[in-house]
C-alpha cells in the first residue's frame, strides 16, 4: 500500500508539473512581442531614434529581405532577418517579405542588386541597404569577430524613404582645422542624416554659399584673416548658421584676434584657457573632461540616458552681456577643474591650479546662441577633437554632435538617441586557469552532480 501510494503522488506530482510547464508555455505565447533584454547596454533594444522612426511611418512599407544562402552566411542572414522582424512587430505599417536572391532573378533586376540586400519599398520609391555594408570586423578581421550596424542603417533608410529634404553643410578649411578626412565617421553619419557636406575654402571663394545651411568651422590652429571674418559675418547676416569648434595652439591668447571676435558677436568668450580635470586624473588624464550637461534640446535626451561625452584639450568659455542672442550653456566642467591659463608650463607637463589667475570650475564648456525668438543661431564649443574618428565613438561623442547639428539644421526629429552598434560574434581569449576551469565544471563538476542527485533519488526509492 504504501509503495503504491509512493507510486502514485509520483504520478501527480509529475502530470502537474507538466501541466504548470504547459499553462506557462501558453501564457508567455499570449505576450506576444514580450522580449526582456539582459544584455548590459540593451543592444538588442530599439533605441529612441528608431522607434520614433517607426511610429511616424504613415503609408505601408515593404521590406524585403534578399539574401544569398549558403553555409558561410546563415547566421548573418538570420541576424539581419531577426532585426527586421524586430521592427515590423511594432508597426502594422511595415511588412516583412524574405526571398532566395539566386531564385529571384527578377526582384534582382528590378532593384539592380547583385547580392544580399534589404529594399525598402514604399509605393513608388525605394531604398536598398547592402547587408555585406552592416558587418564590419574587428581589427584585421583575421579572427572572425565582427560589429554589426544593422539598426542603424535601417533605421536612417527608414526616415530617408518619407522624406526627400537635404540640408547642406560647408567646413571650412586653410586654417589646420580638422579635415573630413579626418571625421571620416562624422561625415558617413551625416550623409545617411540627408546632410551634404563639402570643404570651403574661403580665401579662393570669396563667401559662404548661400544653400549651406550651417557652416562648420572644426579646431581651427590659425586664425581667420579679416576678409575671412568679414564673409562669415555676412552669412550669418543673411540667415546663416555656425557651429564654430575651438581647437588649441599655444599662442590662441595673442594669436586669434578675429576667432575670438567672430564668438563674441554671440556673447561667448574664449578665455585661452585649457581644461585640467582631477576628476578624470586617475583614469583617462587630468586633460580630459566628462562634463555635466546643462538643460536643452541638444542635451536633454542624452543626460536622461547618462550618453555624456569625452573631451580632451578643451578651451574654457565664459559668457557677456549682449542683447542679440539668447545664450544657453550645453556643458561644464567638474567643480574639481580649473583653466589652466600657463599654456607654456602645461605643455611641459606643469599645471598648479593657481587662484589668482587660472578659471576656477566649474567652467562653461559649450553654448548654443537662438534668436529671440527662439530660432538656432550659432554653437560654440570649445573643443574639437572628439569628433575625430578615433574618438567619436567614445560615450555621447557621437549623439552630441550629431544632435548639434540637427538643431542648428532645425530637424528636431534629429534630437534623438542613435542606434548604438551592436557587438557580433567575438572571439574570447581564455588563459590556462580560466580554460582549466571552464573545463573542470563543465565536463567534470555538472555532470557529476546529476549523477549524485540521481543515486540519492534511486537509493530514496529502492528504501520506500
Amino acid at each position: 500500500m504504501k509503495k503504491w501510494l509512493s507510486h502514485t503522488n509520483s504520478t501527480v506530482l509529475s502530470v502537474a508539473v507538466i501541466g504548470i510547464f504547459i499553462l506557462l508555455t501558453l501564457f508567455l505565447n499570449s505576450l506576444g512581442g514580450f522580449q526582456l533584454d539582459l544584455t548590459s547596454n540593451k543592444q538588442y533594444t530599439l533605441s529612441d531614434q528608431s522607434l520614433t522612426a517607426i511610429k511616424n511611418v504613415k503609408d505601408d512599407v515593404n521590406i524585403l529581405v534578399l539574401t544569398v544562402e549558403n553555409a558561410n552566411n546563415t547566421v548573418l542572414n538570420r541576424e539581419v532577418a531577426d532585426m527586421v522582424e524586430e521592427y515590423t512587430k511594432r508597426s502594422s505599417k511595415l511588412k516583412m517579405k524574405q526571398y532566395n536572391l539566386t531564385q529571384e532573378p527578377a526582384l534582382a533586376s528590378k532593384y539592380g542588386i547583385t547580392g544580399s540586400s534589404i529594399v525598402l519599398e514604399q509605393e513608388d520609391r525605394h531604398k536598398v541597404i547592402d547587408i555585406a555594408s552592416l558587418f564590419t570586423a574587428n581589427g584585421d578581421g583575421s579572427d572572425g569577430s565582427y560589429q554589426f550596424t544593422g539598426e542603424e542603417k535601417l533605421t536612417q533608410a527608414l526616415m530617408n524613404l518619407s522624406s526627400t529634404e537635404t540640408k547642406k553643410m560647408v567646413f571650412l578649411t586653410g586654417h589646420e582645422e580638422l579635415s573630413l578626412d579626418q571625421m571620416g565617421t562624422l561625415r558617413s553619419s551625416l550623409e545617411q542624416n540627408n546632410v551634404t557636406t563639402e570643404d570651403l575654402q574661403l580665401n579662393q571663394a570669396g563667401k559662404v554659399p548661400e544653400d549651406a545651411d550651417v557652416l562648420a568651422i572644426i579646431g581651427p590652429q590659425r586664425d581667420l584673416s579679416d576678409a575671412e571674418l568679414k564673409a562669415v559675418r555676412t552669412y550669418m547676416s543673411n540667415g546663416g548658421k555656425l557651429l564654430l569648434s575651438l581647437g588649441f595652439a599655444e599662442d590662441m591668447k595673442s594669436s586669434w584676434k578675429n576667432i575670438d571676435a567672430l564668438i563674441a558677436d554671440y556673447g561667448v568668450v574664449d578665455e585661452h584657457a585649457v581644461m585640467v580635470d582631477n576628476n578624470q586624473a586617475s583614469t583617462m588624464g587630468p586633460l580630459w573632461v566628462s562634463p555635466e550637461y546643462g538643460s536643452h534640446a541638444i542635451t536633454d535626451k542624452l543626460a536622461q540616458n547618462k550618453l555624456y561625452p569625452m573631451l580632451s584639450l578643451s578651451i574654457a568659455l565664459t559668457s557677456k552681456e549682449q542683447d542679440k542672442y539668447k545664450l544657453s550653456p550645453l556643458m561644464h566642467s567638474s567643480d574639481d577643474s580649473y583653466g589652466e591659463t600657463n599654456i607654456s608650463g602645461l605643455l611641459q607637463n606643469e599645471t598648479n591650479n593657481d587662484k589668482e589667475v587660472d578659471i576656477q570650475g566649474p567652467v562653461e564648456l559649450g553654448y548654443a546662441a537662438d534668436t529671440l525668438d527662439g530660432k538656432p543661431k550659432a554653437v560654440i564649443l570649445g573643443s574639437s577633437i572628439f569628433m575625430q574618428d578615433s574618438e567619436i565613438a567614445s560615450g555621447g561623442n557621437r549623439d552630441f554632435i550629431l544632435n548639434t547639428v540637427n538643431y542648428l539644421s532645425e530637424k528636431q526629429d534629429g534630437l534623438t538617441i542613435r542606434p548604438r552598434v551592436q557587438a557580433g560574434y567575438e572571439i574570447a581569449y581564455l588563459n590556462g586557469q580560466q580554460a582549466r576551469t571552464i573545463f573542470f565544471v563543465a565536463i567534470v563538476a555538472f555532470p557529476l552532480i546529476f549523477v549524485i542527485i540521481g543515486v540519492l533519488l534511486w537509493w530514496r526509492r529502492k528504501r520506500v
